[in-house]
């Protein structure tokens, strides 16, 4: 199995997603959220945020970014560090598609056309991938 499949079979699986942007100042802003409603492949992640977050204020004011999941158990460690960039999804469709009825809670609206839900797409350039003690870069 290459370096890239391992770290896809890895996203597939954990329960929590850490998200680095850089804020207006220059500083890293990082948040840790839930896995989206669908994990197809690696070259390209969905989260949900608030839209009056300043996550997303920064997101809009510079793209680079990065995402890092992480297993951890009794016998090894693996994790993955995904660099590249988010945008924010104003495709309605896809908002739709993401939508999770837990959701429900977190927008006044409870609805996917809540102007509060915002979907953000990551897409990596390269990757950092972590096994144990051994640790190799790959390209998405």
């Amino acid at each position: 199995m290459t370096i890239k499949e391992q770290a896809e079979r890895l996203h597939k699986t954990v329960e929590i997603f850490i998200l680095s942007c850089i804020d207006s100042n220059g500083y890293p802003l990082t948040k840790a959220v839930v896995p989206g409603k669908h994990r197809e492949a690696l070259n390209e992640l969905y989260f949900a945020t608030n839209t009056s977050s300043k996550f997303v204020d920064a997101i809009i004011k510079n793209r680079k970014s990065s995402v890092y999941f992480f297993r951890q158990d009794d016998t090894a460690w693996e994790g993955c560090f995904l660099k590249g960039s988010m945008e924010i999804v104003t495709d309605m469709n896809i908002k739709e598609k993401y939508w999770l009825e837990d959701y429900r809670e977190a927008y006044p609206l409870s609805v996917f056309t809540d102007p509060d839900y915002c979907l953000i797409r990551f897409i990596p350039s390269s990757g950092r991938f972590y096994n144990s003690y051994s640790v190799e870069d790959f390209e998405v």
